[in-house]
């Protein structure tokens, strides 16, 4: 990330006038009922006439009903944007980003079906291993990022020396092989009992969706057939990693018992952005961070295919209060 003098962000009125060394800016564009952007000219902050189509950006409010807000995106850009935190931010954007384009592929994929032709169902079975792929990546930036804040910072109540952090969410969670309860992993890392039932609460789905994405990536597991159905693709019930949850209504499900495909992807997607948000708000309790970046506003996603990921997560939410 380019690095700039904290004495050169002066011109922007909307950032805290703290103390912003040591930190990284992830957007220069703001949205106070108008939109207003500085971009970099020759180590110069220099206001521009622009507004984002795919990019971060500080707002009092929405601009459009489609850009969103994930508190722990919005707590990392604020009050947690150590200069060595950017990177994996970066990284959790992006495959939130790409997370959407690939479910708008898929329903593309079906919507142009008779113009593809045959081998559609092998287009929608790739996208699906690489969502279930980034959800498995987002789970290490996940843990890259609390692991650099638990090497900086001290919870508000420490009970013992704390000792270091994995790097990995699977060598935090895992011991010898096994998951740890919360009396493990404040045994072996002396964290709050508050993040250690974090780890907890994630075990379930983060085992299932390990276990998926190992076996297809490590050890050439076939991904189960896409079927197409009347208003979607299908999958075997039987075969979906998390087909014991409720998430299909019974007039969705063929006598086949073939159920529709958007329902599971739209669960893995969820869940794995409900454990960050889990974190995000675990670790705000526990810890004295950053004063806000840019006071009075939040960190929105503006992109391409967010009305695509906001249908998505609000039809699961749906099927999970049905039950």
């Amino acid at each position: 990330m380019a690095q700039m003098a904290v004495s050169k962000f002066a011109v922007i009125p909307y950032l805290s006038n703290t103390d912003q060394s040591g930190r990284f800016l992830c957007t220069l564009c703001f949205y106070d009922k108008c939109w207003h952007a500085w971009i970099d000219v020759a180590d110069r902050l220099i206001k521009a006439q622009m507004w984002p189509a795919e990019c971060p950006y500080f707002g009092t409010a929405p601009e459009a009903p489609s850009d969103i807000c994930f508190h722990f995106l919005d707590l990392i850009a604020q009050r947690a944007c150590f200069s060595e935190i950017g990177k994996p931010f970066i990284g959790l954007q992006d495959d939130i980003y790409n997370l959407s384009a690939s479910l708008a592929k898929i329903r593309w994929l079906y919507e142009t079906k008779a113009t593809i032709g045959s081998g559609v169902s092998r287009m929608a079975a790739t996208e699906i291993e690489y969502i279930f792929s980034i959800c498995r990546s987002i789970f290490d930036l996940l843990q890259e990022i609390v692991f650099k804040l638990w090497e900086r910072v001290t919870p508000r109540q420490p009970t013992k020396a704390k000792k270091t952090l994995k790097t990995t969410y699977s060598d935090t969670l895992l011991f010898k092989g096994l998951p740890s309860d919360t009396e493990k992993l404040i045994q072996r890392f002396a964290m709050p009992s508050q993040l250690a039932d974090c780890y907890v609460r994630s075990t379930g789905f983060f085992m299932a969706l390990r276990k998926f994405r190992d076996n297809v990536v490590h050890r050439g597991s076939q991904i189960q057939l896409i079927f197409e159905g009347d208003d979607g693709f299908l999958i075997r019930e039987s075969l979906v990693p998390f087909a014991a949850l409720p998430i299909w209504r019974s007039e969705e499900k063929t006598e086949t018992r073939l159920v529709p495909l958007f329902p599971a992807l739209g669960y893995v997607v969820s869940e794995t952005l409900a454990v960050c948000e889990d974190f995000s708000m675990t670790i705000e309790r526990l810890i004295d961070l950053l004063p806000p970046t840019a006071p009075g506003m939040h960190l929105f996603m503006r992109g391409y295919f967010n009305e695509v990921l906001i249908s998505t997560l609000e039809d699961i939410k749906q099927r999970v209060h049905e039950e």
